[in-house]
């Protein structure tokens, strides 16, 4: 009787350490796998000078708005890119599906939420929104140029624009 229940021991203890390792596996993949959906594929050093970059017109709102790629591709991953405004240019009010990391590095520019509430931010100013923030810029007097960063491939879902406060 004895031996029989230290077999019965033994066989559960081996089937708790083979559960704890597969799941232990498993967890250690679906990390691994986060962190690489994260990160931007870039493995060489960049160096970018926005009078040297490629633009290009941002499809699907009004003429004026240009995008230059520095890392990544919008269109399938995560990526870096440069946006420039003409001064008094109204980017359309709009969400996105990925978080946007944006750096304003030159001109003043009206932030404004979808609650109506407007905010005058000077360069230098940096803005993390979660994703579906629904939000629009306004150029000042000054052209603009702006650092964005997208964890997901780009979208640009237009909202109409909220009501003045």
């Amino acid at each position: 009787m004895r031996s029989q229940t230290l077999q019965q021991a033994k066989t559960a203890t081996f089937k708790f350490i083979r559960t704890a390792v597969i799941l232990l596996l498993l967890l250690a993949g679906i990390l691994f796998s986060a962190q690489s959906a994260l990160a931007v594929e870039n493995t060489q050093s960049a160096i970018a000078d926005p009078s040297t970059l490629t633009w290009q017109p941002l499809a699907g709102i009004p003429e004026g708005a240009e995008v230059a790629v520095l890392s990544g591709n919008p269109a399938t991953s995560a990526s870096e890119v440069m946006i420039r405004l003409p001064a008094g240019y109204l980017f359309p009010h709009h969400s996105h599906s990925s978080r946007e990391i944006l750096f304003w590095s030159e001109g003043e520019f009206t932030y404004i939420a979808d609650d109506g509430s407007k905010q005058t931010l000077a360069p230098d100013s940096y803005l993390n929104l979660p994703s579906g923030t629904k939000h629009s810029v306004v150029c000042g007097q000054e052209p603009c140029l702006v650092y964005a960063r997208y964890d997901r491939p780009f979208d640009l879902l237009l909202s109409p624009a909220p009501k003045n406060n």
